[in-house]
């Protein structure tokens, strides 16, 4: 190992342990990297990163798979949503990509808030997105008609990437759940069929999650239902016999303490293989960052169930300490980067 590759290992390693730092004594997160790292073989923050460095290009569509709706208010949570619409800005900036949101109809609002403080525009024309230009599709919560919305979406041309960020998953006789087994199923997005016909394709795959029930979690099936509450088989208080556990396995992953911070790492990595951290949040969009929390009409905090400034129970100023943190270190580490 050269000094570049180790200087990347080590980058990565710390930006995997920043967004896995457990304020809350959960646990859960640092039981998900032990299993998410053996699969990778390197640090998830460093794979995600390389994986999007080497298959996104210029004028290609991404698609960016987000947005959890919650019972009994039938609204979609903060995590997953603020970053994603943050990382759709990113892919424009750093590749010159056509970012694509599929979201719940519950998310259109808030996208179209965040995007007027990130500068981007907004579109629903699918075939002609502008530059600087964010396109959102409204994806189906009836599963009859997600293989028909699949086709009809993917008769547009094909995304470079599909990255799905705290969006929900079924289990393996096709139930949806929250965190604690209770069943989702009539309120989700049914974004499986889409997400394994990129994968099927050949497509560049991404999930990021932080339990288990999100989309793509199954690449650690057997992690999962060692240790997570409601995996096992029979878990679930839905009865439906096979826990949360998300079926469909992406071919790469992120775990992370929140969704929201394994994207925010995984923009603070690629930045940094792109030798640019001007790309990352700079003081003055991290300020316009936390607005975002402002702006999130109807979006709720999974823990306390309320139209709050939190992320899964986390305040506002810990969210703003951590992001920092994430891309200081990142620009740091470029900086002994270039003197190699």
């Amino acid at each position: 190992m050269n000094k570049t590759e180790l200087t990347k290992l080590n980058v990565g390693y710390n930006l995997d342990w920043l967004m896995n730092l457990d304020p809350r004594g959960y646990g859960v997160c640092r039981i998900l990297y032990d299993g998410a790292i053996k699969y990778t073989g390197k640090p998830l923050s460093l794979n995600g990163a390389e994986g999007l460095v080497k298959n996104i290009k210029k004028g290609e569509k991404v698609f960016i798979l987000t947005g959890f709706i919650l019972l009994p208010w039938n609204e979609a949570e903060t995590d997953g949503i603020i970053s994603s619409t943050v990382f759709a800005r990113f892919v424009i900036r750093a590749f010159g990509a056509k970012p694509v949101m599929l979201v719940p109809e519950q998310c259109e609002k808030a996208i179209k808030a965040m995007s007027e403080v990130l500068g981007v525009d907004i579109t629903y024309d699918i075939d002609n997105i502008p530059d600087n230009t964010i396109c959102i599709v409204s994806f189906t919560k009836d599963k009859s008609k997600e293989e028909e919305q699949t086709q009809e979406i993917l008769s547009h041309g094909l995304p470079c990437a599909v990255i799905s960020n705290e969006a929900p998953g079924r289990n393996k006789n096709g139930y949806y759940h929250n965190a604690v087994g209770v069943n989702t199923t009539d309120i989700e997005a049914k974004y499986d069929v889409l997400f394994r016909e990129c994968q099927s394709r050949g497509i560049y795959n991404l999930s990021i999650g932080d339990l288990g029930n999100e989309l793509g979690m199954g690449t650690i099936e057997k992690h999962i239902r060692k240790y997570i509450p409601y995996a096992e088989k029979g878990g679930c208080k839905a009865g439906t016999g096979f826990g949360i556990l998300a079926d469909t396995a992406a071919d790469n992953i992120i775990t992370a303490t929140v969704s929201d911070w394994g994207m925010n790492a995984l923009m603070a990595c690629t930045a940094f293989l792109l030798n640019d951290l001007d790309l990352t949040l700079t003081e003055l969009a991290k300020t316009l960052f936390c607005r975002l929390f402002h702006l999130c009409v109807g979006l709720l905090n999974i823990l306390t169930r309320l139209r709050t400034k939190l992320i899964n129970g986390l305040k506002q100023q810990l969210k703003k300490d951590i992001l920092n943190d994430l891309f200081i270190f990142a620009k740091r580490r470029q900086r002994c980067y270039r003197a190699i």
